[in-house]
């Protein structure tokens, strides 16, 4: 049986775990060849679909925030698959929480290396390829937090709202070239970096959330899969909320 992904090459980042690696489990599943990559190594999740997906599936080593670690990524893909058409921006990272008044220029600089810099320098390495290829699918993973006002993280929060402008922007000049690139926006999700916040801000979390919980990533990793489709042909230059009913508050 087809999947709904046969035929797309992708890249994904901070693929290693949390929502990473869902969306690589169920890339794979759908039909997609896959390089994950992360600057860590993989957890438990991506290593077993490792072994189970060898003709499928390569993992590399990728410092998001480096051009030659992009341009090694894209001849690994190359060599293994053949060009992406498929580039989903998922790593990044969380800041300091500490607000305007008491943030460095260090720890500023940080989240937009991780958060924007690294989604940019990915678009920058695919879309060359993906023009002559007539077209792709690139998603960035942004963050509610990029949508809606909070207090304090102001390091994260802006870099977050960047990263949707940027999506924006690509989003727009690379449409006309068949690029569709939209951008996610997820809530309170499980995932590694997520558990490094208080018990007392989970629960603020848990708190503006309708739903009245946090998501599992798997929960996350269809909306990605349906971004990178055909099914998805029309659809570009969007925002689009996995979060709980968060941002509607």
């Amino acid at each position: 049986m087809a999947g709904r992904l046969n035929g797309k090459i992708a890249i994904i980042t901070g693929a290693a775990t949390g929502i990473g690696s869902a969306t690589v489990s169920l890339f794979v599943a759908e039909g997609a060849k896959v390089l994950a990559v992360d600057i860590k190594d993989p957890g438990e999740t991506l290593a077993a679909v490792l072994a189970d997906h060898r003709d499928s599936l390569r993992f590399d080593s990728l410092d998001i925030r480096q051009t030659e670690a992009w341009s090694a990524g894209l001849t690994t893909c190359i060599a293994a698959f053949g060009h992406p058409n498929v580039l989903i921006n998922n790593a990044g990272a969380l800041g300091s929480g500490k607000p305007v008044h008491a943030e460095t220029v260090e720890g500023m600089t940080a989240a937009f290396e991780s958060n924007v810099l690294g989604m940019f320098l990915g678009m920058k390495t695919v879309i060359p390829g993906m023009i002559e290829l007539g077209g792709g699918a690139i998603v960035n993973v942004s963050s509610v937090w990029g949508w809606s006002g909070v207090a304090n993280n102001v390091a994260y929060q802006t870099a977050k709202g960047a990263a949707l402008m940027l999506s924006k922007n690509a989003g727009v000049t690379y449409a006309p070239k068949n690029i569709r690139v939209n951008c996610l926006l997820p809530g309170y999700i499980d995932t590694p970096m997520s558990r490094g916040v208080t018990s007392e801000e989970a629960k603020t979390l848990i708190d503006f959330t309708p739903l009245g919980r946090c998501a599992e990533p798997h929960e996350v990793a269809p909306m990605l899969a349906f971004l990178a489709s055909d099914e998805a042909s029309f659809v570009a230059a969007g925002n689009f909320m996995v979060d709980g009913g968060m941002a509607a508050l």
